[in-house]
């Protein structure tokens, strides 16, 4: 039935889509599928909340309130995003749950079935992606014993794919040796907790197909410089764990209004992991840390990994290269920022100011340089214009979806575009004495307030850029 709310709550959802262009919109191969609006709706929420973690500083050590300070709405956020994702019927594609929970019988997969496109094996599934998903399709308002039920689950998988990315890191004698090592403890009462008996496992379940072959290509040789030992493996199992439950401490933090624990950055694994109610709470603190320690499988872990490698080994059987490829993924990504800038305007200005267009191949008139990419573009270039757009302007929506910040070479201003409108911004170099020197009519020596590139970062970054600056004015797509 509708009420008032629901109303409000589809009107919310027609604005978050119409202030996105439709390019960011489209996400499946066939235009109008319903796959476009429900990964649409994912992404606002993935978006969402890694854009939060970035205003943190990229992790949670902090704890507490934002750093911007402000009240969140994150919570209401997920209620109207749950509310239209849960008119669409998903298939185990998108939601794998019984192969996370269930010994899958092996069907007749002969019959019928060959013209089905293969799933993808569950092992290379997105985990992060697996629960907001999930969560945004339970039925609201979500209860806490639910949510810890699914992150116990999805943290096995994570895990296995931790200790699968590191056995093909490994070289072949650090394989046999490890296969040999957990073997000999698998029949101890703690096996399913133990990281060694975990990725012996792992290794003799792979070694049955061609994922580890081709042992003299390049990529592997870059790929382990090092001899791995007890404690860097522990780090690593740890470091490719840490983005999910950073973006699961947030979700639960929006979602039930818990406190986020501050911690030091050694200890960040195990504060959220305790946080997330993984960590049984009889965990002995004196022994050094050990994050197999977290698992709580639901059905005999052996059982249920070889049934995961099974999928991987079918899958190198046809595609081998790729196979390996997707499982060495690297999850620290670097916090977003702009270009790096030269203390002095005048190396920019001496290698810029000659500089010709890729687009038409002739020396711009207004030249600038995106700061968010470094593409040399023509400010207000008629030669380089697109469809009634100039080049400036096409860029902010290519490279920004829609915002760009540019700096004008010949003025050494910045500009802002945001969508439909730009502004000044003023400048990033000043003179011996601190002030600006627009269209450097005064011809002295500029050099960069790292101060005012910082505010510039941090609006960029925030998302505040309509809300400092004052002066807007429409561009009319001529810039």
């Amino acid at each position: 039935s509708e009420t008032n709310l629901s109303k409000e709550m589809e009107s919310v959802m027609k604005d978050i889509k119409n202030t996105t262009q439709k390019k960011y919109r489209d996400y499946s191969k066939t235009p109008g599928s319903p796959d476009n609006d429900f990964l649409f709706m994912y992404s606002v929420a993935r978006t969402n909340l890694e854009l939060e973690l970035i205003h943190r500083g990229g992790n949670l050590c902090s704890g507490g309130a934002s750093t911007a300070g402000k009240r969140s709405c994150l919570n209401q956020l997920f209620h109207v995003l749950a509310l239209h994702m849960r008119l669409y019927s998903i298939d185990s594609e998108f939601n794998p749950w019984r192969k996370l929970t269930q010994l899958v019988e092996e069907e007749n997969s002969q019959q019928g079935n060959e013209e089905q496109q293969p799933e993808v094996p569950v092992l290379y599934h997105d985990v992060t992606s697996l629960l907001l998903i999930q969560i945004l399709m339970m039925p609201q308002p979500l209860r806490k014993d639910h949510f810890t039920c699914i992150v116990k689950v999805l943290f096995t998988l994570l895990y296995t794919q931790a200790l699968v990315a590191l056995s093909v890191k490994c070289n072949e004698e650090d394989r046999s040796a490890w296969k040999h090592t957990g073997a000999l403890k698998k029949n101890t009462s703690d096996a399913e907790k133990s990281y060694e008996v975990l990725l012996s496992f792992v290794i003799s379940e792979l070694s049955k197909g061609k994922l580890y072959h081709e042992e003299g290509t390049q990529e592997c040789a870059m790929v382990s410089p090092v001899a791995w030992s007890p404690e860097s493996m522990e780090k690593y199992l740890q470091d490719f764990c840490l983005p999910f439950l950073r973006i699961t401490s947030l979700l639960q933090h929006h979602l039930f209004g818990e406190d986020l624990p501050s911690c030091q950055e050694e200890e960040e694994f195990s504060v959220l992991s305790s946080c997330l109610g993984l960590l049984p709470t009889f965990y002995q603190t004196e022994h050094p840390f050990i994050s197999a320690s977290c698992l709580d499988w639901p059905v005999p872990a052996f059982d249920i990994i070889s049934q995961w490698c099974l999928e991987i080994n079918s899958f190198t059987e046809r595609h081998a290269e790729q196979g390996k490829a997707l499982l060495i993924q690297e999850s620290r990504w670097k916090l977003p920022h702009l270009l790096q800038l030269p203390e002095n305007y005048n190396t920019i200005f001496q290698y810029y100011h000659r500089k010709t267009c890729s687009v038409c191949t002739k020396v711009p008139k207004d030249p600038a340089v995106c700061l968010v990419c470094g593409t040399f573009v023509c400010l207000k270039g008629l030669c380089c214009k697109q469809q009634s757009y100039c080049e400036c302007v096409l860029h902010s929506q290519n490279c920004g979806a829609g915002t760009g910040i540019f700096l004008l070479i010949n003025a050494s201003v910045i500009i802002i575009i945001r969508g439909h409108r730009f502004c000044l911004w003023g400048s990033v170099y000043l003179d011996a004495h601190g002030e600006e020197d627009r269209d450097l009519r005064r011809g002295k020596p500029l050099y960069i307030c790292k101060e005012r590139y910082k505010v510039l970062e941090q609006q960029w970054i925030s998302h505040t850029f309509d809300h400092i600056n004052k002066r807007w004015g429409p561009h009319y797509n001529g810039l």
